[in-house]
């Protein structure tokens, strides 16, 4: 089982994929978390603020790759940030529930 984490273009875009994704059961639901506030080099080499959407969702670690696949092939030179991370501990029944409502693989 693992979060994973996209970090799209902007809110409008966190629906589309967010919206795509569980559709197609890749995801069992997500937590959409806006106005991000992120601390960057911008274009002119200064540490500038940046808002940001982030979409964290669970899922099973089998279907990152189709998930990276699809995003690929939607949003091409403009893919969102997309990476995961271990879910180490997790309620069984919640478990299930994830096991039971997301894609077969």
């Amino acid at each position: 089982m693992i979060l994973i984490h996209i970090v799209p273009q902007n809110n409008s875009e966190a629906d589309e994929i967010v919206d795509l994704l569980v559709e197609r059961k890749l995801i069992l639901n997500a937590m959409i978390h806006e106005n991000i506030r992120v601390r960057q080099k911008g274009d002119s080499g200064k540490i500038e603020n940046f808002n940001r959407t982030l979409i964290v969702g669970k899922t099973k670690a089998l279907l990152f790759n189709t998930i990276d696949e699809l995003l690929r092939e939607k949003y091409g030179k403009n893919m969102p940030v997309l990476y995961s991370l271990a879910i180490v501990h997790m309620d069984w029944e919640q478990a299930e529930e994830l096991v039971q409502e997301t894609e077969k693989v």
